[in-house]
C-alpha cells in the first residue's frame, strides 16, 4: 500500500513539473504546439516501451471497444488547457483548480456509476475544495 501510495505522490509530481514546463513552452510556442509536441514526445517513448515489452498488448488492441479511445482525445484537451492556464495563473493555482475539478469530477463519476456510497464527507469535502478554489482565487 505505501509503495502505491508514494507511485501516486510521484506521478502527481510529475504531472505538476510536465505541466510547468509545456507551460514555458506554451509562452514560447503556443498552447496547440506545447500540447502537440509532449503528446508526440510521449507516444515516440511509449511506441518504444510497447513495441520492447509490451508486444502481446498490441493484439488485444481489437478488442477494446471504440469509446475507450476517448480518453486520448481528453487527455489532449487536458494537456493544452494545462499548457494554456499554467503560465497565466501560476503553478499552485492551476495545480488546485485542476486537482479540485478532477475530486469533483471523480465523485460525480462515482455517483453516475453508482460505485460510491453516499457519506457527509463527501459534500464536505467538495465544499471545502470549492472554498480553497475561491480561497485561492481572490487572495492576495
Amino acid at each position: 500500500m505505501l509503495t502505491s501510495i508514494l507511485i501516486a505522490l510521484a506521478g502527481g509530481a510529475a504531472v505538476g513539473m510536465s505541466r510547468s514546463i509545456n507551460g514555458r513552452l506554451t509562452m514560447d510556442r503556443g498552447a496547440f504546439r506545447a500540447s502537440f509536441w509532449n503528446h508526440f514526445i510521449g507516444f515516440a517513448l511509449l511506441t518504444v516501451f510497447v513495441v520492447l515489452f509490451e508486444r502481446q498488448g498490441l493484439a488485444l488492441l481489437g478488442q477494446v471497444p471504440g469509446w475507450a479511445f476517448t480518453g486520448g482525445v481528453i487527455g489532449a484537451v487536458f494537456v493544452a488547457i494545462s499548457s494554456y492556464v499554467f503560465p497565466r495563473i501560476g503553478a499552485a493555482r492551476s495545480a488546485l483548480l485542476i486537482i479540485g475539478g478532477q475530486m469533483i469530477a471523480g465523485l460525480a463519476i462515482d455517483y453516475l456509476r453508482g460505485t460510491a456510497q453516499f457519506s457527509i464527507g463527501q459534500p464536505a469535502g467538495v465544499a471545502l475544495i470549492l472554498f480553497g478554489i475561491y480561497l485561492t482565487r481572490f487572495s492576495k
